[in-house]
């Protein structure tokens, strides 16, 4: 087995606070301090899938748990056909597998597009900029959720009214939308996470204690 080390471990994704008008919050978690920050300022807007929070780093894949990567079956599609692109030592890429169904069931996708990444981690902890992952994606063949809005908000209120709309509208993989993640498009540090990153999810956003993986199914996948 291999094991990661301490450094390593402390590369967990951080947990993404909510946007203050959120439809949906988790019980104890956190919500956005100053929703300011994301006005007159270059952000990204992209849709939050629904699926499980998946790293990759030096050829192998992990969960959310980053101690030794991940041997779940629903990691078999992301193993195939990305893992092994990811090989850089000072490189983490986040994403979200859509793979194993949680509890949305979108349209079915290529084997090569049930993993899509959302941020890209130096080894120093930084988080690069929106561009710079995304080129990175690019030329690694790798796919990004999908993006809703680039560009700068005047205010808040055009802010929120842009979440309204898209809460509104059907995911871009087909099926009901989760929610939206909006972040400050430049690179930030780690420590500045929960000021330049927060999430807005829909009315009935299921929570549960009950692991997700129990009793899994793949999700659809496309004839080629």
């Amino acid at each position: 087995m291999i094991v990661v080390s301490t450094t390593d471990r402390m590369l967990k994704y951080p947990k993404t606070p909510y946007w203050p008008q959120s439809p949906a919050r988790a019980a104890g978690d956190e919500t956005l301090a100053d929703p300011t920050r994301f006005a007159g300022s270059p952000v990204v807007v992209t849709e939050k899938l629904d699926g499980g929070n998946t790293l990759l780093h030096m050829g192998e894949v992990y969960g959310r748990s980053v101690s030794a990567p991940s041997v779940g079956k629903w990691m078999a599609m992301v193993r195939k056909h990305h893992a092994w692109k990811v090989l850089e030592p000072d490189i983490f890429l986040y994403g979200e597998d859509i793979y194993g169904v949680h509890s949305i069931e979108y349209d079915p996708v290529p084997e090569n597009e049930t993993f899509y990444a959302f941020a890209l981690r130096f080894a120093d902890g930084s988080f690069s900029s929106f561009q710079a992952l995304a080129q990175y994606a690019r030329d690694h063949e790798i796919p990004v959720v999908p993006v809703l809005y680039e560009g700068v908000f005047q205010s808040v209120d055009e802010i929120q009214d842009f979440v309204r709309h898209a809460h509104m509208e059907p995911s871009a993989l087909g099926g009901a939308r989760e929610g939206v993640v909006i972040r400050l498009a430049r690179e930030f540090p780690a420590s500045d996470f929960h000021l330049n990153v927060c999430k807005s999810v829909r009315d009935g956003h299921v929570q549960s204690d009950e692991h997700w993986s129990k009793g899994w199914r793949a999700c659809r996948i496309a004839q080629a």
